[in-house]
């Protein structure tokens, strides 16, 4: 069949060959598109993760430096710990009590092996389970828990929006409370919790300390450990120790477990504190309380 050419030079076999190369060179286009279009989907998917994991780290920053209760905490626990399972690497913590320099965190009592069954236990639920978190309180200061972060420890933080992280809720949904039950110094406490929390208010401190001190005055707890919050922190007034812990004092009288826990805190920052003598008024005062791994024996 070669031999079988027409007028121009060119016979059926020789354009089978052309029809062929042409075919290959289409492939090869087609090839090569679709090689650019993997190499740029790489890169944007590359790029992607590198500024979410440069805006975890910003975000991570600014709460480590600035806390709030119910942040979480992603540990990598191996860093704290050299006696661990070979399963046992990651674990979350979440905080429960901020009071001046001092953060507050309980731990999970779950390991996971991988970060992304960390996320996903929050994102199935599981921080809300009855018995997830330990109850031993860890008090940590932020150049503590700064130093957490620069060995490792904390590797990321994050801050719930409206009580949820990963789709669903980090703490049980409130239940609706009956407003209309008249507590002497709930409603000044709650607007002085509006306006602590405004940021539209220029003189919003001073008016929240003027609520809380109506609170405190008529013997609403927690009005008497906001109150105290506000000298503790030096919001409006000026920094003051003794009047935090008085009115901690107050609320921990009436049985109020942020009360006691807060002047404890405050206690040990103070060196004419003493923590027994606390625990001992309370305990004249018929408060029902629970003293754990303490160098000292109530009466």
């Amino acid at each position: 069949m070669d031999s079988v050419i027409t007028k121009n030079g060119t016979g059926p076999l020789t354009k089978l060959k052309l029809k062929v190369q042409q075919i290959f060179a289409r492939n090869n286009n087609v090839a090569s598109v679709l090689k650019v279009i993997m190499l740029v989907a790489l890169c944007l998917f590359i790029y992607k993760k590198s500024t979410q994991s440069q805006q975890e780290l910003d975000e991570t920053l600014v709460f480590l430096a600035q806390p709030k209760v119910d942040d979480i905490y992603f540990l990598d626990f191996r860093v704290l710990s050299d006696s661990l399972r070979p399963k046992e690497k990651y674990r979350v913590a979440k905080v429960v009590d901020i009071t001046g320099d001092v953060v507050t965190l309980l731990y999970g009592n779950m390991f996971y092996l991988r970060q992304q069954s960390l996320k996903d236990s929050i994102r199935y639920g599981q921080l809300r389970y009855q018995d997830y978190f330990e109850a031993k309180r860890y008090d940590l200061s932020l150049e503590e828990l700064q130093a957490m972060h620069t060995s490792g420890a904390i590797y990321m933080i994050k801050r719930p929006d409206q009580n949820m992280l990963y789709g669903n809720y980090i703490n049980d949904p409130e239940p609706a409370i009956d407003s209309s039950l008249f507590i002497p110094g709930k409603r000044e406490n709650f607007q002085g919790l509006t306006l602590l929390t405004s940021t539209y208010i220029e003189n919003n401190y001073q008016q929240a300390f003027d609520y809380f001190s109506q609170s405190a005055e008529l013997g609403f707890a927690q009005g008497q450990v906001n109150l105290g919050q506000m000298y503790l922190n030096g919001q409006f007034v000026e920094k003051d120790l003794s009047q935090a812990m008085h009115w901690f004092k107050q609320a921990a009288l009436q049985s109020d477990k942020s009360g006691v826990l807060k002047y404890v805190i405050v206690c040990r920052q103070v060196s004419s504190c003493q923590e027994g003598d606390f625990f001992q008024e309370l305990n004249y005062a018929g408060v029902n309380i629970k003293v754990r791994e303490v160098d000292f024996k109530l009466q």
